[in-house]
């Protein structure tokens, strides 16, 4: 409900605006709302921080999409469409902004429309993913675009770039000027010989009269996809996989039940306390102070649960944690794969 309807509904406007951070954290206080409530109105507890959640199934979440990611995603597709695309908004945005700039060295200026202003805001996101196959270098710019490396010639040459006083030159105004560029000072004699193997390296390109052609790095087929820059976006995330939860044939919710165990999320009496929960620590059954392991593990009655499903597969030993429970299983039920977070599931 949450990823086909919450998340969907302004899906056109973050295609259009770069929405502020008050905005997307009024809706995330929402879709918060909606995940752990549901349609009550009675106040629960959120077991789980909202970017765990935000995370992938790989890397340890549910996979709800990032609002604040999925609309750079979005608003980089504009870029791709105005460079790879031809039509009448292509022509009037290149003619009223652009200006014989390249897309790499285009800067904000005082009369940029909102629209406009909101995809300047998140071209270094787009430019990270785009390289240019150059031609004629009449699109590409010299120092900031990816074209004879893997990183632009800013980032390889920082020290020269700060130096020069053609920033925005594109390859073509290069060739043009036969590299002799302007820079603030004289070159001592190392930066020198690196601006020598860089001409060098530029000229050994195979120039040609045709057009520049952007291409997607992030994509094996080349082309432009919102999700391979949303990936990007959370390239840092990390988390466990939790793929024998995910594979179950189990229900939805009993799998989400099953995550929250293997967060340690579930509200046993010890979590509850740590949320300023006001009660007794103990176990129903027992003494003993109730935990995730206690509860479905250690306690008198787990004990006993788990002592007639050792008898029946044959051995005499009980697991104590969820951790032993999977060495447990695989040693004593060998070549039951599928049925062991089922099993789990069924007996917490």
């Amino acid at each position: 409900m949450i990823q086909s309807s919450l998340s969907n509904f302004f899906i056109y406007h973050m295609s259009m605006y770069l929405l502020p951070k008050t905005t997307t954290d009024k809706l995330d206080k929402q879709r918060r709302s909606f995940f752990w409530q549901g349609g009550g109105q009675k106040r629960k507890y959120h077991l789980i921080r909202w970017d765990v959640i935000n995370k992938s199934k790989n890397h340890g979440g549910l996979g709800i999409k990032d609002i604040q990611k999925m609309n750079i995603s979005l608003l980089c597709k504009w870029w791709w469409k105005l460079e790879v695309g031809s039509g009448l908004w292509q022509t009037i945005v290149k003619k009223k902004y652009l200006q014989g700039d390249t897309v790499g060295s285009v800067k904000h200026k005082l009369d940029d429309s909102p629209v406009w202003s909101d995809l300047l805001k998140i071209k270094h996101n787009y430019l990270k993913g785009r390289a240019m196959l150059v031609r004629n270098g009449r699109k590409t710019s010299l120092w900031t675009d990816c074209w004879l490396n893997d990183k632009p010639l800013c980032a390889v040459a920082p020290t020269l770039f700060d130096l020069c006083c053609d920033k925005n030159i594109s390859v073509y105004h290069f060739l043009t000027k036969q590299g002799q560029l302007n820079f603030k000072w004289w070159l001592t004699p190392i930066l020198f010989y690196q601006w020598l193997g860089v001409v060098n390296e530029i000229y050994m390109h195979n120039f040609q009269n045709n057009e520049d052609i952007p291409r997607w790095r992030w994509n094996k087929n080349i082309c432009f996809s919102t999700k391979s820059v949303y990936d990007f976006l959370n390239k840092d995330n990390s988390g466990n996989r939790f793929k024998h939860v995910w594979k179950a044939k189990i229900p939805y919710k009993i799998k989400i039940f099953m995550w929250l165990v293997e967060n340690n999320a579930i509200l046993t009496k010890g979590n509850l306390l740590k949320r300023h929960w006001v009660g007794s620590p103990t176990c129903h059954f027992c003494f003993e102070n109730e935990s995730i392991d206690h509860l479905f593990f250690q306690c008198p009655v787990a004990k006993t649960t788990w002592g007639i499903i050792g008898t029946c597969i044959g051995t005499t030993t009980i697991p104590r944690n969820l951790q032993q429970y999977f060495s447990w299983i695989t040693q004593n039920l060998p070549g039951g794969t599928a049925i062991y977070t089922c099993a789990c599931a069924a007996v917490c």
